[in-house]
């Protein structure tokens, strides 16, 4: 039992131990600031929070308005808006529903039913026939009895007049009567219409010259005495038809344009001048909690997106921290910008939002990364810069598409002159936007200042992309297309310095950048950056000039004169010596590792074999050949790029290619795939992201290129002299 106690212990300390160990190393990965998550982490939380932080904090000043009292200045438009006046709309719709008359239905009934005004017309006639041929004493007897059957409303006269019609006027004055009736009832008859209806019933029947005039008050009587409305109220088709008024009554917009005079100074604001200050985004005063939950929720979103996609599609960028901080720090610049513009924009004019250079951002990610990264940024600051202009999203989609569209402009560009080219064409495009985007609601005048101001802008915008890039460059040391294609030319303070000191390893660089160029391209490389590590990767030898054969014209070899090991010295040092020299004139950091990568740790082969002949024995006793070797290679990293490879195999082959008596095709194939088969036999090549398929497109490229630019040289005199010239190069 006591043991088993202390195994149960001994298990809850392990666990205890084990949960302490992986929350430390938890801990340290996402918090240790040396870390690189940790680093990208606290830069996402950083540039998340100051973006919130800008867009939410409201710069615009208190304008000092306030509802029922005086305004202490007058105010304009900042730009031309349209909204709906929801209480003025909800106005509109009552007074349209009021308007709507009741629905009456026409109740056939009334004229045509059993109890009908036809039904009455016949009974009234057929009645007075039977009681104009009772057997009485007097006519107004008779009146008396029909007025009791009949009642009394229709008056005595008219009812002697009707019991003094024969059968033949009857009918006839009975078929009049029914005509009559079936005209005037034809139509809805409300029940408020009766009176009107009778009074009009009295004129028809007094207007018809087919009725006798002794007979005409007899027929107005019988008319008026059975008329009724004939309409029916319709409560649900009244309703309906209310909520159609409703429904179509279309809402109270009110427009104001740019530059009007919203309130003048000293006028007492209402509930409109309010409103309308409040859409125009000069009264948005104060901490908006719902506003800042908004900005937070699309930032939080648009940077992980932006996170996600860097991390499946350029792992180059998302594991490089340098990179990282140079977009964030775009963003934050940019965003800055937008809030800026669009104070400026609330302050004075609209014209202000029509100013903002998006394009620049985009070309400028565009030129230092990529394509895709630049309308990545230009997303996350379109998004944005809706989300500054008081959630004008119309505005943020034409920046997007005017950021996409700088973005394939400037791809690949490598020269200055190419992102102006870049800027004019993105200038077109963004006033093309311009101009569709003001086309329906703006007057010609607005149209033609905002169609300008989209090409003021994009001019700018090459003009800041121009201005920032070099900024950039220094200030995070990274190189660029421009950057490389400026080391790139002759004229080049260090390349001319060569050319002085080196002549002979000045026109060997010349050959060999030549070579790489068109190998990287042939492969898909980077050519531009090949070509100025070529251009630069013997500058240690200016050091010591004279120590290298291709600037030793005419003069003696000076390692004829010095020990083997002295001399595997002098020409190894000149790689430590072209690194210090190029990161004294600030190459780009890519450029120097190529140039301290591009010999590798291959073996300085003449001077070696040089060595163990003139000690063979002694060496053999004391010292492994593979000590020896090792003494007698390179002190450098081989080749960890395709670049670098490229640079290597490019060198090799030129230089020894350059100590081939007799020229020809022939021998300039042999000797190209000899130097290839030996990188690879040595593994100079085994770190290097390069494929066989890649080495073989190489080896072609630089046979072709060495046989259609190679000239005649000096001719080595003997096979160690082609040794010796392969590792001066």
């Amino acid at each position: 039992m006591l043991s088993k106690r202390y195994k149960d212990q001994a298990k809850v300390i392990i666990n205890q131990d084990g949960f302490k160990d992986s929350q430390s190393s938890f801990f340290n990965r996402y918090f240790n600031f040396r870390r690189i998550s940790a680093q990208r982490l606290y830069l996402f939380v950083l540039t998340f929070a100051v973006i919130v932080g800008v867009l939410s904090y409201n710069f615009t000043p208190d304008l000092g308005i306030k509802l029922g009292e005086a305004s202490p200045r007058t105010v304009k438009a900042n730009k031309s808006i349209g909204f709906e006046d929801t209480v003025k709309t909800e106005e509109d719709r009552n007074k349209r529903e009021i308007e709507v008359e009741d629905v009456y239905n026409y109740d056939t009934n009334v004229l045509n039913g059993k109890d009908g005004i036809l039904y009455q017309i016949r009974y009234f006639f057929q009645l007075a026939k039977i009681v104009s041929k009772k057997d009485m004493g007097t006519v107004e007897e008779k009146v008396d009895y029909f007025s009791s059957l009949i009642g009394s409303d229709y008056g005595n006269e008219n009812l002697k007049t009707s019991l003094s019609l024969d059968f033949q006027e009857n009918n006839l004055l009975m078929n009049k009567t029914l005509d009559l009736a079936k005209v005037i009832m034809k139509e809805n008859i409300k029940p408020n219409d009766i009176d009107s209806k009778k009074i009009e019933v009295a004129k028809i029947v007094e207007d018809d010259t087919n009725i006798e005039p002794f007979e005409k008050a007899l027929v107005t009587s019988i008319l008026q005495k059975n008329m009724k409305p004939t309409a029916v109220f319709d409560p649900v088709a009244t309703e309906s038809a209310r909520k159609k008024a409703r429904e179509e009554t279309p809402p109270h917009i009110v427009t104001i344009s740019e530059g009007q005079t919203v309130i003048s100074e000293g006028d007492i604001a209402n509930e409109n001048d309010i409103l309308v200050l409040t859409k125009l985004g000069l009264l948005n005063k104060g901490f908006n909690w719902r506003v800042f939950v908004y900005i937070s929720l699309v930032n939080v979103v648009v940077l992980l997106l932006f996170y996600i996609y860097v991390y499946k599609f350029n792992k180059n960028i998302f594991n490089n921290i340098k990179k990282l901080l140079i977009i964030s720090t775009i963003i934050v610049i940019f965003i800055a910008l937008t809030k800026l513009f669009t104070i400026l924009s609330s302050l004075h004019l609209n014209m202000w939002i029509y100013f903002f250079p998006l394009i620049a951002a985009s070309m400028l990610c565009s030129i230092i990364f990529d394509t895709r990264i630049g309308i990545m940024l230009s997303l996350i600051l379109a998004v944005n810069f809706g989300i500054a202009a008081n959630f004008d999203y119309q505005m943020s989609l034409i920046y997007l598409l005017g950021g996409i569209f700088s973005a394939f402009m400037v791809s690949n560009v490598s020269q200055r002159n190419s992102i102006m080219r870049g800027g004019f064409f993105s200038s077109i495009f963004l006033a093309f936007l311009f101009f569709t985007a003001n086309l329906i609601n703006g007057d010609l005048k607005t149209i033609l200042l905002y169609t300008v101001l989209g090409i003021v802008n994009g001019v700018v915008s090459a003009i800041i992309t121009i201005g920032l890039l070099p900024f950039i460059e220094s200030s995070f040391r990274i190189v660029t297309a421009m950057g490389l294609l400026e080391l790139s030319h002759t004229d080049q303070p260090l390349l001319k310095e060569l050319l002085i000191n080196a002549p002979g390893t000045y026109n060997h660089s010349l050959l060999v950048s030549h070579l790489a160029e068109s190998s990287a391209n042939a492969i898909g490389a980077d050519a531009l950056l090949v070509k100025v590590a070529a251009l630069y990767h013997d500058l240690g030898k200016m050091k010591r000039p004279e120590y290298f054969y291709e600037n030793q014209l005419n003069v003696e070899n000076i390692h004829n004169k010095l020990n083997p090991s002295m001399s595997r010295n002098i020409i190894s040092n000149h790689i430590k010596d072209g690194v210090e020299i190029a990161i004294k004139n600030k190459i780009p950091k890519k450029v120097i590792e190529i140039i301290s990568q591009h010999h590798g740790n291959s073996v300085i082969t003449y001077f070696y074999k040089k060595q163990k002949d003139m000690e063979a024995e002694r060496l053999l006793s004391s010292n492994p050949d593979g000590m020896m070797e090792g003494h007698f290679r390179y002190p450098a990293k081989k080749p960890q790029t395709r670049e670098a490879a490229i640079l290597m195999l490019a060198d090799a082959s030129e230089a020894a290619v350059r100590s081939i008596e007799k020229i020809t095709p022939k021998k300039i194939e042999q000797m190209v795939n000899d130097i290839i088969k030996s990188k690879i036999a040595d593994e100079q090549l085994s770190e290097a992201e390069i494929t066989i398929k890649e080495i073989n497109i190489i080896k072609s490229t630089l046979i072709d290129g060495l046989i259609s630019i190679y000239h005649s040289r000096i001719s080595y005199q003997d096979n160690s002299l082609k040794l010796l010239s392969e590792q001066n190069q």
